[in-house]
């Protein structure tokens, strides 16, 4: 307690006895926030100008990558016993294409996909679970002079569902998630319904549009919050039917410079005993994609 002295105009401060002291009681009111979602956005770019006379050659491009990744999950905190989490991701990347006589453009990267992850507590960390993946690309893509098509809307596409048994952990900072689901039973389906292109590379017999798969499948997905503006997000997906396999690897790791401004090394590793023979002869069945951006960035959270 806080008086003036009359006599000296001073402040003197004093402590109340406890039995003095005023009772105050305070009220706080949470409301429960069931859903915790996440949006991250970000439009990169790279451009180049050689002029005509440069001494070593080369061509102006300008290339354009365009990530949007939305994600929503049920609040463990008042939902102990339940697993949800479902994923929207799409990324697009054109660039300029001067050596290309029928078009201005191409496409580089042209990617949706959607996860959903969906259990019930079984033990502290394990669920029983089910997963489902679909991917595919929205627009049409074309090989360089020519007007054959390497892929468009559905073709391909793929849905695969898989029933087993996923391990979930977060430590208790948040700055680490890990799951890793394991499908004993799970079914694969592949379409290709443009009849522009050949459905029998992509495992469908000829004439038909889709085809069915049943086998096993594992998915780990990774989320590490390195420092306060790095990040990395990884996810690995794996199935079989048996008879054959494939692997996707995804690799996003950010450096956020501002709230506006990120830089992004995307790696994308892909495994498929399918896969035609290829002219060169260092790649066989293993395919590899690594993109280098920098750009705008935005992000929303309600973590």
């Amino acid at each position: 307690e806080a008086t003036v002295d009359p006599e000296t105009a001073k402040i003197v401060i004093a402590e109340l006895p406890v039995k003095e002291a005023p009772k105050q009681q305070m009220e706080v009111t949470f409301n429960r926030r069931h859903w915790l979602r996440t949006f991250n956005s970000s439009v990169q770019f790279s451009q180049a100008y050689v002029s005509p006379n440069w001494y070593q050659g080369g061509n102006n491009n300008i290339n354009v990558l365009v990530n949007l990744f939305y994600n929503v999950k049920l609040n463990p905190a008042f939902h102990k016993k339940f697993l949800f989490e479902t994923t929207f991701q799409y990324k697009l990347g054109m660039n300029d294409a001067p050596n290309d006589s029928l078009r201005n453009y191409s496409i580089s990267e042209d990617l949706f996909q959607w996860n959903l992850l969906a259990g019930y507590k079984a033990s502290k960390y394990w669920y029983y679970s089910t997963n489902v993946s679909f991917k595919t690309q929205f627009l049409r893509n074309f090989k360089s002079n020519t007007h054959d098509l390497k892929g468009a809307f559905l073709s391909p596409g793929e849905l695969n569902v898989g029933v087993g048994m996923t391990y979930n952990y977060a430590n208790a900072k948040k700055t680490f998630t890990m799951d890793a689901s394991i499908s004993p039973f799970s079914w694969n389906m592949k379409t290709c319904i443009d009849r522009k292109m050949n459905e029998t590379s992509y495992g469908i017999k000829e004439g038909h549009k889709t085809v069915s798969q049943y086998g096993s499948n594992a998915e780990g997905k990774l989320y590490w919050a390195i420092s306060d503006n790095i990040n990395l997000r990884s996810r690995l997906f794996v199935f079989t039917n048996y008879d054959y396999a494939y692997g996707d690897w995804e690799n996003t790791l950010s450096f956020n410079i501002n709230r506006f401004l990120s830089t992004q090394i995307y790696v994308h590793m892909r495994y498929d005993t399918t896969t035609p023979a290829c002219d060169d002869e260092d790649w066989h069945k293993f395919q590899l994609k690594e993109i280098l951006s920098f750009g705008f960035a935005y992000k929303f959270s309600s973590i």
